[in-house]
């Protein structure tokens, strides 16, 4: 019976062992506390530590430093939210929310005695937070309360310091609550420095970060500058998209504005952060659009974007637990378009591949891997040690774009070169029919100025020169021949009219009618030249089997209107004056008395005024001539060209 009795006692004794070794590591009774040890601690003098290992947490009560004996309701790893800790279903039903209050406790180990350790505290934990060594508070983030509805948030970008006792070991024990954000916990890695080598990596931080941000600023601000110097709508969703990036760099772990504002509210700072989250998506969206009107034919990209201003709006409106809730349909959003825009790129860039859709394709790319890295350093699954990826993701993004809008920006400095060269062009051909100084002659820049009923009075010399006995001879001709003889003659005749500041004013067939403005002494220059290249076209006629041609010229000065006529559909130049009458008139005179040049007194008189007034002399070989009908005309030549047609 005693035997019996044994056997029941042993095998209860070890059913009970058996299930002992069943329960949580909470329940267990020779309890210690979670150590970390420190492997190498000279790897401090050049380099930080980050303290990967488990943590005593205790829900829903601040233990105090002293209490070396309450055991933990669970051992937990971090960085880590406490909603998805296994803890009791009561209590998961408020974890689940973020909401609530904990404990968190580690003894850190074979540290160096004497030395001064610290580390960065800013966003360490959810929301409200005070960090104790050993027994010595050591920070403290805003109130945490046990009674996490009364936590008071607070958040600073500073650090934690301690000394190790003798034995080379610290117990940091972290109250935590936690009143409105959607995660609780220990959200940070807890990295330890040495003070002096911290100090230094501060600045080399805070100075890259800076120059950073600092290019991003100027960047958009040159961005947006384009824009309303070349109201240029790309240059505008790039500038505002890279503003979005700069709002999470500004905010992020390193956090710039958190340095330069340090009173800044952290529930501010938030809001700022969930802007990058909703802008993002849609001002790619709408940047992509005004780089390939043809990606976004099936839905409008104003469709796509318009849930970020949604967003915004949210942001600013609704309460900060409120808006913190929405964050998870911010990012399920930017995610989501992302990958849109990176695969309707990828589809138009094999339907038309060219550098534009190419470099977007690689930048949206990897801004695709970035957010794909950036949800699962959310929910905490590491990848290549854990590296945010999505910041430098953007960044790059960034740059790339520039590069991308610098290229379309000389791709539209080139074209403007060609249209340049082709508005000149244009310019030519319709100065051959509107003569550019007939514009400066009524003040216009050029031919688009140019309205109907249009005119300007002028003092001017005008030369009418015709070629002699033209009909006849063009007779004996074919068609090809008498153009061939006209072109050749102009050919000659019309650079020198230009020469002397000439207009040629019409041409009439085997005539024409010249105008120089406020100059009849250049008209008389121009008229024994003209005489002259005529001997010269006869030699080369000679030489070509063609008949000979002469001219007569006739000059004569005075009053002319210069001015537009016709319709709205077909507009032409007019010139309308008796004066010019005369000088055809005059011209034709020269069949009369068989003169090459006959040139009227009004012409004569103020080539010789124009003469004196320009400090030369009036010297032209000529002959009086009293005609009937005007009282004298003047016959002028020179040695080249003889005194008779």
């Amino acid at each position: 019976m005693k035997a019996l009795k044994k056997f029941i006692f042993s095998t209860v004794l070890l059913s009970g062992l058996f299930s002992y070794n069943q329960l949580p590591a909470q329940s267990l009774p020779d309890f210690s506390i979670s150590t970390y040890k420190i492997e190498n601690p000279s790897e401090f003098k050049h380099s930080s530590v980050e303290i990967k290992s488990n943590w005593d947490f205790y829900w829903g009560k601040f233990i105090s430093p002293y209490d070396n004996t309450t055991k933990p309701d669970a051992v937990v790893s971090t960085p880590s939210d406490w909603n998805k800790y296994q803890l009791s279903k009561e209590i998961n039903e408020i974890t689940k929310t973020g909401l609530g209050s904990g404990t968190y406790r580690l003894k850190i180990t074979n540290l160096t005695p004497g030395t001064e350790y610290v580390f960065p505290t800013y966003k360490l934990a959810y929301n409200a937070f005070t960090v104790f060594a050993d027994k010595k508070m050591i920070y403290q983030s805003g109130v945490p309360s046990e009674k996490w509805e009364q936590t008071i948030t607070k958040q600073f970008f500073d650090t934690a310091r301690f000394i190790p006792g003798d034995d080379g070991t610290v117990t940091l024990t972290i109250f935590v609550s936690n009143d409105f954000y959607r995660k609780g916990g220990l959200r940070g890695k807890l990295i330890l420095y040495e003070e002096s080598y911290y100090r230094n990596y501060f600045f080399r931080t805070l100075t890259s970060y800076s120059i950073f941000t600092g290019i991003l600023l100027m960047i958009s601000i040159y961005c947006l500058l384009n824009f309303f110097l070349k109201k240029d709508k790309s240059s505008l969703y790039l500038s505002l998209l890279i503003l979005s990036v700069f709002t999470r760099l500004a905010t992020a772990d390193f956090s710039v504005l958190k340095v330069i504002f340090p009173n800044l509210p952290f529930t501010v700072l938030l809001r700022i952060e969930y802007i990058s989250v909703f802008f993002i998506p849609g001002f790619l969206t709408l940047y992509i659009d005004t780089l390939n009107k043809f990606i976004f034919k099936k839905i409008p990209a104003m469709v796509i974007a318009a849930p970020s201003f949604v967003f915004f709006i949210l942001d600013l409106v609704l309460p900060i637990r409120q808006a913190n809730m929405t964050v998870p349909y911010m990012q399920t959003y930017m995610y989501t378009v992302i990958a849109v825009d990176s695969l309707l790129f990828i589809i138009s860039f094999f339907k038309a591949r060219d550098v534009i859709t190419t470099i977007s394709i690689i930048s949206l790319v990897i801004v695709a891997l970035g957010a794909t890295f950036n949800i699962l350093a959310i929910h905490h699954i590491k990848i290549f040690g854990g590296i945010n990826f999505l910041i430098p993701a953007f960044a790059q993004f960034a740059f790339l774009q520039i590069i991308l809008l610098a290229y379309i920006q000389n791709k539209n400095y080139l074209k403007v070169f060609e249209l340049h060269d082709y508005l000149n062009e244009t310019n030519k051909a319709y100065y051959r029919f509107v003569p550019k100084e007939f514009l400066e002659l009524l003040c216009k820049k050029d031919i688009t100025e140019i309205t109907l009923g249009e005119y300007k009075i002028s003092k001017a010399a005008v030369l009418s020169a015709d070629i002699r006995n033209f009909t006849s001879t063009s007779e004996k001709l074919v068609p090809i021949q008498v153009f061939d003889m006209l072109n050749s003659y102009l050919r000659r005749v019309a650079p020198l009219i230009r020469k002397y500041n000439g207009i040629i004013e019409k041409y009439l067939g085997d005539g024409i009618i010249a105008i120089f403005p406020e100059s009849s002494e250049a008209a008389l220059n121009c008229a024994i030249e003209m005489q002259e290249q005529m001997i010269e076209l006869r030699q080369e006629f000679a030489e070509r089997g063609m008949p000979q041609i002469k001219i007569g010229i006739g000059i004569h000065y005075g009053d002319i209107v210069i001015g537009t006529g016709g319709n709205n559909e077909r507009m032409t130049e007019i010139s309308l004056s008796k004066d010019i009458d005369i000088a055809i008139l005059t011209e034709s005179k020269t069949k009369q008395y068989h003169k090459p040049i006959l040139v009227t007194y009004d012409a004569i008189k103020y080539a010789a005024t124009e003469a004196r007034n320009n400090g030369h002399k009036f010297n032209f070989y000529g002959q009086k001539i009293h005609d009937a009908q005007s009282s004298v005309i003047f016959s002028i030549f020179n040695d080249n060209f003889e005194n008779a047609l």
